[in-house]
């Protein structure tokens, strides 16, 4: 919480945390409104009357009997790849200069005139590849996630028809499958999250040194990153579950504008708290 809190104090110091992520999910925010995806989705599966159980398996057979076609395998793998790309490079060009400033104001360096472009001449592609490769990795695990619950699943509907005779047996493999799930998304993310100011503090060996950083410092990140879960997930099924309106939309704005912001400043801010700790240590013990 204390990492929180210095977060909060770095973004009040520096407007121009909140100034860009106010615009960026403005934009955001007013492309939802206009193309309501989740909500969409959200509604036609009301109508339909299915729950999220049959949803998921009805889209994990879909996704089956298109991989059986090495045609249509090869032309989606192609297109993904172009598409990831191309996020990739936007992203770079958006959160090189952001990411530099993020960190200059973390470590107290002294505000300079055009901070945002220098950020993006030296790092946009360090950016742009390592989140071609976070989108790349998050894709392939999302894949492996949909395959590794399958077992759970049919054995979770099984039990729907059967009554309590299964019981035990789908309450084991769902709390296991779910562990497993959920720290494995864990270290993915971590690992992740603390790459980009590795990236932007370090010159060589970044992941490496991201990873190791992680490592050490793993559960207060963890409990610090499910608080950031859980408020952004409640929230969005408020979003998705009520119409949408003026103020409404207004809130959920607001809401993404401060959430991003205070995420971004705590993945820096506990990158130099926590490497400043973990330094001390090291020269103690010698």
């Amino acid at each position: 919480m204390e990492t929180i809190g210095n977060a909060i104090g770095v973004i009040l110091k520096r407007p121009f945390i909140i100034i860009y992520w106010g615009i960026l999910m403005l934009i955001w925010t007013l492309a939802g409104y206009i193309l309501p995806v989740f909500k969409t989705l959200y509604e036609l599966s009301a109508i339909s009357g299915s729950n999220s159980l049959e949803s998921i398996m009805s889209f994990i057979q879909v996704l089956y009997s298109y991989l059986s076609d090495t045609k249509i395998v090869i032309v989606v793998i192609i297109i993904l790849l172009v598409i990831l790309a191309a996020v990739s490079i936007i992203a770079g060009a958006l959160l090189s200069g952001y990411f530099y400033i993020l960190n200059n104001t973390v470590n107290k360096k002294q505000k300079l005139k055009g901070e945002f472009s220098t950020g993006i001449r030296e790092y946009f592609g360090p950016t742009w590849v390592v989140t071609f490769i976070v989108l790349l990795a998050g894709l392939l695990l999302t894949i492996f996630m949909a395959v590794s619950s399958v077992p759970a699943l049919v054995i979770t509907r099984a039990s729907i028809e059967k009554g309590r005779e299964m019981l035990p047996a789908v309450l084991f493999v769902d709390v296991l499958t779910g562990v497993v799930l959920f720290f494995g998304i864990m270290f993915f993310r971590i690992y992740v999250f603390f790459w980009y100011p590795a990236l932007i503090n370090n010159g060589k060996k970044t992941f490496l040194k991201a990873k190791r950083f992680a490592d050490r410092n793993f559960w207060r990140i963890l409990s610090a990153i499910f608080i950031f879960d859980v408020v952004f997930i409640g929230f969005q099924i408020i979003f998705i579950k009520f119409d949408d309106n003026i103020w409404l939309l207004l809130f959920k704005w607001l809401f993404l504008t401060a959430f991003y912001a205070l995420f971004t400043t705590y993945i820096f801010t506990a990158y130099k708290k926590y490497s400043e700790e973990d330094m001390e240590k090291n020269h103690n013990n010698y």
